[in-house]
């Protein structure tokens, strides 16, 4: 495998799943039968790509929920005491 053709392609892959995932699905599905050292290295940047974009996600929700668990929680029922009543 040609090392450059393996990261030109790579980053292509990891360029367009990153901003056209549509397109980026479509070719893979494509070529995916494909042993050609371009495709391989594309199909690499692609799947790269999806597993940080999964990563961030998951960083994400724990960030989250680390701040919904450290605020009080408040009553928004019938018997809050702040409840304001028009007379």
């Amino acid at each position: 495998m040609e090392d450059k053709t393996f990261l030109k392609a790579f980053n292509a892959g990891y360029l367009i799943e990153k901003y056209v995932p549509a397109l980026s699905q479509l070719l893979i599905n494509n070529f995916q039968n494909s042993e050609n050292d371009f495709f391989e290295g594309f199909i690499a940047g692609s799947r790269q790509c999806i597993d940080e974009r999964g990563k961030k996600k998951s960083r994400l929700m724990n960030k989250l929920k680390e701040v919904s668990k450290s605020q009080p929680k408040q009553d928004k029922g019938r018997n809050n005491k702040n409840f304001d009543r028009e007379k």
